[in-house]
């Protein structure tokens, strides 16, 4: 999984309504948050100094670590409501990216 899709946000916030879930739910935001954090790792180490595209990538990447850091970080304090609002969010935000 490189690419998150907007249907794997949705099916994440489903799960996260179900308690039994907890665990499955945890794992598949942080698998998320690692493939973001990657690609925004690779980004940052690309092409000095920033021009366009590469500079554009690199904002974009960092906010989506940010709203998937802070989901996780809600999850992680039992915040499921605030979890599942800032995945709705990142839906958003995808969106505007489309």
């Amino acid at each position: 999984m490189l690419i998150i899709s907007r249907q794997q946000v949705e099916n994440l916030i489903d799960k996260l309504a179900d308690p039994a879930r907890f665990d499955e739910s945890r794992g598949e935001m942080e698998k998320m948050l690692e493939i973001k954090s990657a690609l925004l790792s690779r980004a940052a180490d690309g092409i000095q100094p920033c021009c366009g595209t590469f500079c554009e990538i690199k904002t974009c990447l960092d906010s989506e670590v940010q709203v998937l850091q802070e989901a996780l970080d809600a999850l992680n304090e039992n915040g499921i409501d605030k979890a599942s609002s800032l995945l709705r969010d990142y839906i958003k935000y995808m969106e505007l990216l489309e």
